[in-house]
């Protein structure tokens, strides 16, 4: 009876054992499809902020974004390459070591070195006089390779730890999925929603607080982990979470202290400061990327920048009643504008949706005119829409320009002849330099000729004396001369307008 018992139950046991083992399985399944999403989403959202992290320093261009994605793919191919290599020959106990301990390296190396040093070495590597490309370079090598390369080896250690059938393409393609899928939601999360309701710092430490976590679910939830491991695991997580603590509380304290109002969107580092000029009087300026793009008395809200001045002298001259300004920065001349009597329209295009709230609330602090009409989309998209609409403007301000970036998409003979195709007369804003001999100078001047037929040029501001405000216009206002110079012509063809600028810029 005892051996009847005893055979009865041994299918009871083995069906346990195999659902046991199922579960088991699907457990580690679950482990490992979600450590390689949030790989793959802390790849790309890394790369989204590298972008972010280096526009204020060199502005937006291609050259900025191929540097950093090939570096970020470098070491991503250097990490795949490594981490297959080593994975085959570990143990599974060894891999999830492994894996624990690159993963909270590399948090440790982004929110420690990578994101607070990026723009201050690529300032540095422009101060010594190497080219943008080389800047770039060099910074990135400096400062991604390396926690790009520890996180990379991800991947083919979780496609081993999978690989129990002997099927390697079938396991590497399951990882590289999730991997994949998180890199589609890191390149979209991160700037569209992270940016805009954390702000770029705090976006970082998301990113680098996500690979923390999975570490931490590695190297707990592995086989039989020993106390070593769990003590440097443990002493990692303490010293991330005292870092990304303090860099709180500083930011915190330095928003409080320094800034009426600070906040980073997708596009661009926003902040408003208030200070006092030689003559005592209060002066409240909106600081886009680093660079000054409005200013105007607290007391009056009068603006005081000379370009902002010299253009509502232009306008008023012309008493033109359609107007049209690319580049919002303040609102402050779509405001002086809109306040002329003879003016019935001021269409207003800006990339940041964020502005127009921010310039009445904390800059301007007082509503815009029902005659100001703000368009959230880009400049090139907008002349295209215009255009399609049938819209003719009177007078155009091309306000996009700053002093530390050139969005370069905008300085091309086919954005002036986009411009010339829905305006009459155009202005525009550029920061060059005083003797007007750069490059950057020389070849912006002769694509503004290029597309316009003529171009005379005022400096508004002559007390500056190695950068000004130039006011650029395709017809003669009193004060300004013809420039008869020559250049080489910027096309969405061949554009090196941003190494141009750069050069300009760093070279003062």
């Amino acid at each position: 009876m005892a051996q009847i018992r005893k055979a009865s139950r041994t299918p009871i046991i083995a069906a346990f054992t195999r659902l046991q083992c199922s579960l088991d399985q699907t457990r580690l399944n679950l482990r490992i499809w979600s450590v390689a999403f949030v790989e793959g989403f802390s790849t790309l959202s890394v790369e989204v902020i590298a972008i972010r992290l280096a526009i204020p320093v060199v502005g937006s261009s291609m050259t900025l974004t191929g540097i950093v994605l090939g570096t970020v793919l470098f070491a991503l191919s250097a990490g795949y390459w490594r981490g297959g290599a080593l994975s085959s020959r570990w143990t599974i106990q060894k891999i999830h070591a492994a894996l624990a301990r690159n993963l909270l390296l590399a948090a440790a190396f982004y929110v420690c070195l990578t994101f607070p040093l990026e723009a201050t070495l690529l300032e540095k590597a422009l101060d010594l006089g190497l080219s943008l490309p080389l800047a770039l370079g060099a910074t990135a090598a400096a400062l991604f390779v390396l926690p790009v390369y520890l996180a990379s080896q991800t991947v083919p250690m979780l496609a081993e730890l999978i690989n129990t059938d002997g099927k390697a393409g079938k396991a590497s393609g399951k990882v590289l999925f999730c991997s994949t899928l998180g890199s589609v939601a890191g390149g979209i999360i991160t700037p569209v929603y992270l940016f805009p309701w954390l702000g770029v710092q705090a976006s970082t430490y998301v990113v680098s607080g996500s690979l923390v976590a999975i570490a931490g679910w590695m190297a707990f939830g592995r086989p039989r982990p020993t106390r070593v491991d769990m003590a440097f695991l443990l002493w990692g997580l303490l010293a991330t979470l005292t870092v990304v603590g303090a860099g709180l509380i500083a930011r915190s304290s330095i928003s409080r202290g320094k800034y009426l109002f600070a906040f980073d969107s997708a596009h661009q580092s926003i902040r408003v400061v208030e200070s006092r000029n030689d003559q005592g009087r209060l002066e409240r300026i909106m600081v886009l990327n680093g660079a000054r793009a409005s200013g105007v008395y607290a007391d009056t809200r009068e603006s005081f920048f000379a370009y902002v001045r010299e253009a509502d002298q232009v306008l008023a001259d012309t008493r033109s009643e359609t107007v049209l300004t690319i580049g919002a920065a303040g609102f402050t001349f779509p405001r002086d504008a809109a306040a002329m009597p003879f003016v019935k329209r001021v269409d207003t295009v800006d990339v940041d949706p964020s502005v127009r709230e921010i310039a009445e609330r904390h800059f301007l602090r007082e509503p815009l005119s029902a005659k100001v009409r703000f368009y959230p989309i880009s400049a090139r998209s907008a002349l295209r829409e215009f255009q399609k609409r049938g819209r003719h403007y009177d007078f155009t301000l091309l306000d996009a320009y700053n002093g530390e970036g050139i969005p370069d998409e905008l300085v091309t003979t086919e954005f002036f002849r986009g411009v010339r195709a829905i305006s009459g007369r155009v202005a525009a804003n550029m920061i060059l330099d005083t003797d007007l001999e750069s490059e950057f100078a020389r070849n912006v001047l002769a694509s503004f000729r290029e597309a316009f037929g003529g171009v005379w040029v005022k400096d508004v501001d002559r007390r500056d004396s190695d950068l000004t405000n130039y006011l650029v216009t395709n017809w003669s206002v009193e004060g300004s001369s013809p420039w008869h110079g020559a250049g080489r012509t910027y096309s969405d063809n061949r554009n090196s307008a941003d190494r141009d600028h750069i050069s300009m810029i760093w070279s003062e």
